[in-house]
């Protein structure tokens, strides 16, 4: 099906499992693509194979959580406008505030949702400015503090809302801001997930291997999925083009260009010992984007737990989701 009628059907309020059904009919043959990109030493051939704009995967992916019952609004948070879905849950534990990676959207952690709502009174799923269906910032791209601080305002919402402190799980970016979240409103946050967070310290040279922008989308899908993941998904493969064009817009660049200046490289250890709340650290054990020696850090954290998840890489969420659901719901359903 190509991305116009797609689109078409979107449009025509299609109900949404008919398209994945109609995306899932690409899987063979990108499956044949991913051997033939094996087969050619890592050049992409994905002929044949929908090139889908990440605008397309993200309505598509709004109608499936709506029609899994989400509420979708987009409302102010620390001076910006701020889109995000929730589940109502029926868990009498803390509410849980969800955090994607840098480039990302909500929809990258819905995966984890199934295993959060038996035990929350109420998932939030935040979609930091820029990404997703929040708006640019009118003043232009955020620094990794100022998406902290939305972050922060989210927590102090949900917080008020339940009259208790909430977990906050993240994945990449992500869970760099749910540590420092932590480490900032500790009165605000019962527990972290982190997973494959960053927030450690980067070398120069792991911080050179970290891509900007790409001339080629097909060879940038080809590098961003090995970075990625150890095991491509195969839905990846409908968006790499547009994921590898979307990593080079000053949304994600500013965040990088930070780091490569020395500017918020790193939460830094004074921080990350000086945290004082539960934290679980989930670590797929072929990340490839960040480097395994980050583990280090998080591990100084006081009480941290730390589990390598073997088969993964940097988004276990979506490459491990049954392995990665049932990590975070032991240790969301373990806190007192």
């Amino acid at each position: 099906m190509s991305e116009d009628k797609l689109a078409e059907a979107l449009d025509q309020q299609t109900e949404p499992r008919r398209l994945w059904l109609a995306i899932a009919s690409q899987r063979k043959r990108l499956g044949l693509a991913a051997r033939r990109m094996l087969s050619q030493g890592g050049q992409l051939a994905l002929r044949g194979v929908p090139d889908l704009s990440l605008d397309l995967l993200m309505r598509l992916a709004h109608g499936a959580m709506l029609a899994q019952g989400a509420d979708s609004w987009t409302a102010p948070l620390s001076g910006h406008r701020v889109h995000r879905y929730a589940f109502a849950g029926y868990g009498t534990g803390p509410g849980i505030l969800l955090l994607h990676g840098l480039g990302g959207s909500g929809i990258s952690m819905a995966p984890l949702v199934p295993a959060l709502v038996p035990l929350a009174p109420r998932v939030v799923l935040l979609e930091l400015p820029g990404h997703g269906r929040s708006p640019d910032p009118v003043n232009g791209s955020l620094s990794a503090r100022e998406y902290g601080a939305v972050v922060i305002a989210c927590a102090k919402e949900m917080a008020r809302e339940h009259g208790r402190k909430i977990v906050v799980i993240g994945n990449s970016l992500g869970g760099a801001l749910a540590l420092y979240a932590a480490h900032e409103r500790p009165d605000l946050c019962e527990a972290v997930v982190g997973v494959n967070p960053a927030g450690a310290e980067l070398s120069d040279e792991a911080m050179s291997g970290l891509p900007r922008a790409f001339e080629d989308a097909n060879a940038g899908a080809a590098q961003m999925a090995h970075l990625l993941f150890h095991k491509t998904p195969w839905p990846f493969w409908l968006v790499a083009r547009d994921f590898a064009r979307h990593w080079g817009t000053p949304t994600v660049q500013r965040i990088l260009d930070d780091a490569r200046a020395g500017n918020d490289r790193s939460l830094g250890l004074d921080v990350l010992t000086d945290i004082h709340v539960p934290v679980l650290i989930l670590w797929g054990a072929q990340d490839r984007l960040l480097p395994l020696r980050s583990v280090e850090d998080f591990a100084r954290i006081e009480g941290a737990r730390v589990e390598m998840l073997p088969g993964c890489g940097h988004v276990p969420q979506l490459e491990k989701p049954a392995l990665t659901r049932r990590a975070v719901a032991e240790f969301v359903q373990a806190l007192k």
